[in-house]
Order: structure tokens, then C-alpha cells, then sequence
């Protein structure tokens, strides 16, 4: 008698145990792309910062020493000195060496202003000309974001550190507007900068031909 041939197949608890391995197998797969994906979007998210702020600081070192002694007229048509600065009105300067890739009939000095803007960012202004009309409006550009406060220090000659620039006479009294314009630049200039995502942050530029 010839016997009847048994098929070979899975059991239902058999499939049911598959599917639970096959099921706890991705949830660990899972899990582990979406930690490395994670991963990397937080490290670029750090490269990004840390773009910002070495273009940031290049930029400073590029306007800051680069400063020319070139006295100029605001708006009001009162002279400024070359640099000014103090820590409620930023720094403002002229520098040299404003790219002029068009030949523009135009200098290669550029008067230049940084400021801590209301919403955090730390602003570069420049404008178009160095002597400014009235209708002169400056163009900005935010550089670093996340900046809680920001100090302004100038070196003097003689190796002493100053709040603003220039400096006032010995007694606390301001110089006179015409002393101030002939000002010559500090010897460096010191900034500190409080920010959300570096702490705190301090950097020196040196004036051109400086030595400290």
C-alpha cells in the first residue's frame, strides 16, 4: 500500500514567530539609522556654526587691520576719527582695501560699522562713500547670530586699556570734537562677545604695523 506523501510547509505559530523576530529586527535597524541620521544632522548643524563664526571672525580681522588714519564727515557734516568706538555704539572705522573687481571711479577706503542689533545679531554695516551726504544710507549685513553682548576694548599707546575711543581726558571729560577727529587709531582693539552657542569669546586684532 503506498503511503501518502506529507507536504512540508510553516505552522502558523512558526509564521507568527518570524514575523515577531522580523518585526523586533527593524525596529533595532530603525532605531540605529535614525540615531546615526540624528548624529549627523547635529554635526553639521556644529560645522555650520562653526563656518559663521570663523567668517565672522576673518571679516573683523580683515576691516580691523586694515585700518587707515582717514578721518571722515558724517551725515551732519562733523568730522569722525579714523576709529571710534565705545561699547552703546559699536565700533566704526575706515579701513583700506575695498575690492573694486569693476574699476568703479570709486576709493578703496570703506568707513565701516559693527553693532549688536536688537534681535541678537552682530551686524556689519559699510557705506558707499566716506564723506556721507545726508540721503547716505549704509548696507548691512548680519554676521554671527546668538550674540547676547558684546565689549568693545582700545590699547593706547601707552599700554593702557580704554573703554571708548577716544579716549576721554584725565578727569572723565570728553575730548573736544576737533581733538577727537585728529585721533590717531589705538594701538589693538579687543572685542568680547557673549553668545548662546560658543560662551564667551574674546578676540584681539592688532592695528597695522603694530607689535604687541
Amino acid at each position: 500500500m503506498r503511503r501518502a506523501r506529507t507536504q512540508a510547509g510553516f505552522t502558523l505559530v512558526e509564521l507568527l514567530v518570524a514575523m515577531a523576530v522580523f518585526a523586533v529586527m527593524a525596529a533595532i535597524a530603525y532605531g540605529g539609522l535614525s540615531s546615526v541620521i540624528d548624529t549627523r544632522d547635529s554635526i553639521d548643524s556644529a560645522l555650520d556654526r562653526s563656518k559663521t563664526l570663523q567668517m565672522a571672525t576673518w571679516r573683523l580681522q580683515q576691516d580691523i587691520e586694515q585700518v587707515v588714519d582717514r578721518p571722515v564727515r558724517n551725515r551732519f557734516g562733523d568730522a569722525e576719527p579714523a576709529v571710534m568706538g565705545s561699547a552703546d555704539s559699536g565700533l566704526t572705522i575706515t579701513r583700506d582695501g575695498w575690492p573694486n573687481p569693476l574699476s568703479q571711479p570709486r576709493s578703496t577706503l570703506q568707513r565701516v560699522h559693527y553693532q549688536l542689533g536688537p534681535d541678537g545679531h552682530l551686524v556689519r554695516s559699510y557705506y558707499r562713500v566716506l564723506d556721507q551726504a545726508q540721503d547716505s544710507n549704509p548696507v548691512d549685513t548680519d554676521l554671527l547670530n546668538g550674540v547676547t553682548q558684546i565689549e568693545w576694548r582700545f590699547l593706547d599707546k601707552n599700554g593702557q586699556w580704554q573703554d571708548r575711543w577716544p579716549p576721554e581726558n584725565r578727569g572723565g571729560a570728553p575730548s573736544s570734537p576737533s581733538s577727537q577727529a585728529t585721533q590717531p587709531p589705538p594701538v589693538a582693539i579687543e572685542l568680547r562677545l557673549d553668545t548662546r552657542a560658543w560662551g564667551h569669546l574674546r578676540l584681539l586684532f592688532a592695528m597695522p604695523g603694530a607689535h604687541l
